[in-house]
C-alpha cells in the first residue's frame, strides 16, 4: 500500500485538473460554426423569451465584470437563455456567441406579433414617447432592429423589450417589410453603411458607435444589406467565394493577420476601391487604410465576396 499511494494522490490530482477544466469550460464562452445567411424573411413567430432591454450589452467570456468581451448584443435582440449564475446569464445571441449577460440588460417579455422589422440605419437614433421629438426614452444604436407596431405622419411605433412601446424618426430607420431587406444591395451600399461609424473609436468585441472592432464593423455592415456575416474575422475568412487580389471590387472583404503569426486572419476590412479599405483599428478606430501599407501588404492573405 505504501508503494501505490503516490500513484492513487497523482490519480487523485489529475482526476481534480479534469474536473476543475471542464467546470471552466461550461463557462467560457463559445461560437457557433461559421455561415453566411441571407436576411431573413418571413420573420418567425415571435415568442415569450429574453430580450436585450438595454442599447447595448456586453456578452463576456466568463460572469464577472473583468471578464473578456467577445461580443455586445443590441436592442431588442433575442436571447437564447442556457443557465443562470447570480447576476449573470450565459445564452446565446444573434451572432451566434454563447455568453455571459447581466441580468439586468435583459428582461423576459412578449414582443407583439408584427410582421414588419423598424431598422436602425444611422449611428445613434433617440427613443421618443410620444411623436414629435419630446420626453426622450433612451436610445437605439445602428442595425437596432424592433417590431415595427405602427407609422405616422413621419413617426414609427416601435416595440420595446420591457418597456411597452416607444416612437422613432422614420428618417433614421428603414422598414423591412416581412423581415426582409428591401431590394438588391451592392458592395457600395456596403460601403456607405460602414462610413456612416466612420470616427466611432476602437473596442474588441463592439459593435456600435460607443466602440467597435474590426469584424463588428464588417458584421454590421453586411446585416443592414441583408446578410448576416459569421462574427470574427477568422470565421468570415472560411466563407463566401474567394476573390484573386487583381479582381477586388468594392464591398469585398480583405483580411491579413497583422501579428506575424501565420495563416489566421487577426484583421479585416471592407474594400473602397484604389488599393483602399475601410477598417477600425487599435487605437485609431474607424478609419481608411491602404493594402500598401507595410503592416498590411505584409500581412495580406486574401479577400471573400458575399454579394451575388
Amino acid at each position: 500500500m505504501r508503494g501505490k499511494q503516490p500513484l492513487f494522490v497523482l490519480f487523485l490530482l489529475l482526476l481534480a485538473v479534469v474536473i476543475a477544466g471542464g467546470l471552466l469550460m461550461t463557462h467560457r464562452a463559445v461560437r457557433l460554426p461559421p455561415r453566411v445567411e441571407e436576411l431573413p424573411g418571413p420573420v418567425p413567430a415571435r415568442r415569450n423569451a429574453y430580450y436585450v432591454r438595454v442599447a447595448v450589452a456586453d456578452v463576456r467570456a466568463n460572469p464577472y465584470q473583468g471578464a473578456e468581451l467577445v461580443t455586445q448584443a443590441l436592442l431588442g435582440d433575442e436571447v437564447k437563455v442556457l443557465k443562470q449564475e447570480g447576476d449573470w446569464l450565459q445564452g446565446r445571441v444573434p451572432d451566434g456567441y454563447i455568453g455571459w449577460l447581466k441580468t439586468a440588460d435583459v428582461v423576459l417579455d412578449t414582443p407583439p406579433p408584427a410582421l414588419d422589422l423598424a431598422v436602425v440605419t444611422i449611428p445613434r437614433a433617440l427613443l421618443y414617447r410620444q411623436p414629435g421629438g419630446a420626453d426622450a426614452a433612451g436610445e437605439a444604436l445602428m442595425a437596432t432592429d424592433l417590431p415595427l407596431v405602427q407609422q405616422k405622419e413621419g413617426w414609427m411605433e416601435v416595440w420595446l423589450p420591457g418597456r411597452g412601446t416607444a416612437w422613432l424618426a422614420a428618417n433614421e430607420v428603414e422598414v423591412w417589410p416581412g423581415g426582409k431587406v428591401k431590394g438588391k444591395r451592392s458592395g457600395e451600399d456596403i460601403i456607405q453603411t460602414a462610413e456612416r461609424l466612420r470616427g466611432a473609436p476602437y473596442l474588441w468585441g463592439g459593435v456600435s458607435l460607443h466602440g467597435i472592432d474590426c469584424s463588428g464593423l464588417t458584421y454590421i455592415a453586411y446585416y443592414l444589406n441583408g446578410v448576416r456575416l459569421p462574427r470574427d474575422a477568422d470565421l468570415q475568412f472560411q466563407v463566401g467565394r474567394q476573390v484573386a487580389r487583381e479582381e477586388l471590387q468594392p464591398g469585398d472583404l480583405v483580411f491579413f493577420n497583422t501579428e506575424g503569426t501565420g495563416s489566421l486572419p487577426t484583421h479585416v476590412g471592407i474594400y473602397t476601391g484604389n488599393g483602399e479599405f475601410i477598417n477600425s483599428r487599435s487605437g485609431r478606430g474607424v478609419i481608411f487604410s491602404r493594402l500598401d501599407e507595410p503592416l498590411f501588404a505584409r500581412g495580406y492573405l486574401g479577400a471573400r465576396r458575399y454579394l451575388p
